[in-house]
């Protein structure tokens, strides 16, 4: 009996809402009928009232059978339960009253009315507390849990309990615990629930009681959560599963547990960058290339800050004809620039008043320029500003001291200048993190020019590419080479853009009167006409540094220098194998392979690149092998493409066999330890 009261208790939801609409219609008519006098109105108005007092008596009687059910708080389910009975007592009442024809009842028709809508608010507010929490109509605004270093943070605490929060402590907390269970806290979930353990591996089953219901059909009435309720994703279940695997660990590291596969890339894809550019590049709009080449074309040098983003820099060193026109050009795209450089320049306190706009601001350069002190006020409207350099210009303590209210400052550049070492000690104590760089004054001299950038939106092609080189610099020149050897003024001098039809390593300086020459700018362009079916890994990389797998490899896309960002593949202390699957069949004759060296993190280049053909993916025949020499001593950041000419061979499948020096060289500041490979693309001709 007790049972099917309760499934009839089930109806309650069906039931709940009807007396709180019907109500508020019945007292909006009312109001209306206040302005419109018609005797039908109140004929409307009581049976309006008469359903409301029906479907109350309704909702009560299966409210209050569902509350039979286990795993509601006794005490807000109790004074859920009597503001429902007052409620609908006084909903009941209120009809008799409206339709009363006593002088003195009747007056206290309004009143009554209030009361009922106060009643109906507390019984809805009791309600919700009880099934969702007490915090649910006045919710405070939780703060967003950001995972910065993925190895760092606690399984638990930053991964765990968030999923359960988001999808289980609905219907699993103190107020309204189903199953007797609650899902708040460590203790609360190793207490368990009605049934037993919940964390517990069921007698016979590999399974813990909760990894079982979470799979179990979405019909099942034991399926977790319920259905109607927002589901758990694939990646919620996999991340749930590792967490009981290992022992529902509350107080292990993600360093601490073994991750592989496609668990490393889920917890790797948690990881979130709050640095300010990465913030700043979320949020920025794309920016029209026509706009580009305007700005650029009014003589304004602007770049984008990475081909992921649409960031810009804008540099205007070394000019001498900076105008506010050309700072109010910038203006439309202000929010997109977070770099500046008037270094060296006619920038001035006038024009300073004209970045106002530019409020991302990250890093700003005014060195060797004719600011002073005056610049403080536009200076502090800079919130997110990380570095300045203020290197050979008038500031004096006045300044510094008023930085304090530049909360992000990081680096400051002062050499050269009025300030004090007082100054410099009360600005360090302002700003405990600032770092004050006081260097030599040939750091910033302006006696070489930036490398010129070689443009092309793509690296590889298949019949031919244009491309083009730029200067940041006005009155520059531009010589450049495409086979790679070392330009001077003696080479092609550039005029237009570059058609290219073949492979090339494209070098480029500029050259200007009374300057040394910038250093050298460099980029390959490799043409690749044999269309690839897919590339089989035979070595798994670092999970880290997985990109795509074996697509990685053949998806002409270049990695940078920054080799975490997803076009690399990372090999520590192994080498990497591979088998290369061509559409269909055809004669190879020359085999590339892109790859990066950056000693301080200890990738250095492949020792050894062999390749080996065949027709049916089973009998191979080496073809080729060059030894690629160990890296003598430096701390560069580079890439490069590594040739190896064949003879002519036919093949569908091409096996490579890319070669670790598997250890740091001698030289290393960590002589002997494990040595990483990184590899971005593999290229047949």
């Amino acid at each position: 009996m007790i049972q099917l009261g309760i499934q009839i208790g089930h109806l309650h939801p069906l039931f709940v809402h009807l007396p709180i609409g019907i109500i508020m219609m019945a007292f909006l008519l009312e109001v209306y009928s206040r302005f419109i006098a018609k005797k039908s109105f109140d004929e409307i108005i009581e049976f309006t009232l008469l359903v409301a007092g029906a479907t109350a008596i309704l909702s009560l009687g299966t409210g209050w059978l569902l509350g039979e059910e286990s795993g509601y708080d006794v005490d807000s389910l109790f004074l859920h339960r009597w503001m429902a009975v007052s409620f609908t007592v006084t909903t009941v009442l209120l009809y008799f009253v409206k339709r009363s024809k006593i002088t003195w009842l009747s007056k206290s028709y309004i009143s009554l009315f209030l009361v009922v809508l106060g009643l109906i608010s507390l019984t809805g507010h009791f309600g919700g507390n009880m099934t969702h929490g007490e915090d649910y109509l006045f919710l405070e605004e939780k703060e967003e849990l950001v995972i910065t270093n993925i190895q760092e943070a606690k399984v638990y605490a930053q991964i765990v309990q968030p999923i359960f929060d988001d999808k289980c402590v609905s219907c699993h907390n103190a107020n309204k615990a189903k199953g007797g269970l609650v899902m708040n806290s460590p203790n609360e979930l190793l207490k368990g629930g009605d049934n037993g353990g919940f964390l517990d591996t069921i007698a016979g089953q590999e399974r813990s009681m909760f990894l079982e219901r979470v799979h179990l059909p979405l019909e099942n009435e034991d399926h977790m959560p319920p259905k109607g309720k927002v589901q758990l994703t694939d990646n919620e279940k996999i991340l749930l599963e590792w967490w009981l695997e290992n022992k529902n660990c509350f107080e292990c590291k993600v360093n601490e547990l073994p991750r592989e596969g496609k668990l490393a890339a889920i917890l790797t894809s948690l990881e979130q960058d709050t640095s300010a550019l990465a913030v700043l590049a979320k949020d920025a709009v794309e920016i029209p290339k026509e706009w580009l080449q305007n700005i650029r074309g009014a003589g304004i040098p602007v770049q984008t800050l990475s081909g992921k983003n649409h960031l810009l820099a804008v540099n205007m060193s070394s000019m001498d004809s900076i105008t506010e026109d050309m700072l109010e050009a910038l203006e439309e795209y202000a929010p997109n620039i977070v770099e500046m450089d008037f270094g060296f320049s006619n920038f001035s306190d006038e024009l300073m008043s004209q970045l106002k706009p530019f409020k991302n601001l990250l890093k700003l350069k005014l060195q060797h320029t004719n600011v002073t002190d005056a610049i403080a006020d536009d200076l502090s409207d800079f919130e997110l500003l990380e570095s300045l350099n203020l290197y050979g210009t008038a500031v004096t303590d006045k300044l510094v001291l008023e930085l304090k209210k530049n909360k992000k400052l990081q680096s400051i550049y002062l050499w050269n200048t009025s300030v004090s070492t007082d100054g410099l000690t009360q600005l360090q104590t302002n700003n405990p993190g600032l770092t004050i760089q006081q260097i030599g004054a040939d750091v910033f001299e302006a006696t070489i020019l930036d490398p010129p950038t070689i443009i092309s939106d793509v690296s590889f092609f298949s019949d031919h590419l244009t491309i083009s080189i730029e200067s940041l610099f006005e009155g520059t020149e531009i010589y450049y080479t495409i086979d790679g050897s070392t330009p001077t003024e003696a080479s092609l001098k550039y005029d237009a853009e570059i058609t290219l039809q073949t492979t090339a390593n494209v070098k480029a300086i500029a050259v200007k009167k009374e300057w040394k020459p910038s250093v050298i700018a460099e980029r390959t362009f490799i043409k690749n006409n044999i269309a690839y079916n897919n590339v089989n890994l035979l070595t798994i990389p670092n999970e880290k540094y997985a990109g795509q797998k074996g697509k990685t490899l053949i998806d002409q896309k270049r990695g940078s220098t920054n080799f975490v960002d997803g076009n690399w593949l990372g090999f520590e202390g192994k080498h990497l194998n591979a088998i290369v699957e061509l559409k269909e069949q055809n004669k190879i004759s020359k085999v590339s392979i892109g790859a990066l060296s950056a000693p301080a993190s200890w990738i250095f280049y492949p020792k050894t690149l062999v390749v080996s053909a065949s027709k049916d993916g089973v009998n191979y025949k080496e073809i080729g092998r060059k030894e690629l020499g160990e890296e003598e001593p430096n701390a560069e950041v580079k890439l490069t493409f590594f040739d190896l000419e064949v003879a002519p061979t036919n093949a569908k499948y091409v096996k490579l066999q890319i070669q670790s020096p598997l250890k740091n060289p001698a030289w290393h500041t960590d002589p002997g330890g494990k040595s990483w490979i990184f590899i971005d693309e593999v290229v047949l001709n």
